[in-house]
């Protein structure tokens, strides 16, 4: 299973789900579902994410097997 270290990197940074969002080009509401677990980014989004916030992908995303 792939988990996310999204909410903590958020959090983190102090930043607003929606300003992340907005610079990524998914909706709130995508986001939101995205950073609780409840979907999996396509690989494009997930790279769009992890390019705003100045990271890989892997240390945004991870396998569970990885931790």
């Amino acid at each position: 299973m792939i988990r996310s270290n999204l909410r903590e990197v958020i959090e983190q940074r102090g930043i607003k789900q929606t300003w992340l969002a907005e610079r990524s080009g998914v909706t709130t509401t995508t986001l939101s579902q995205i950073v609780t677990g409840k979907r999996v980014p396509t690989l494009e989004v997930a790279f769009r994410i992890a390019k705003v916030l100045d990271l890989r992908i892997d240390e945004v995303w991870y396998h569970e097997d990885d931790e």
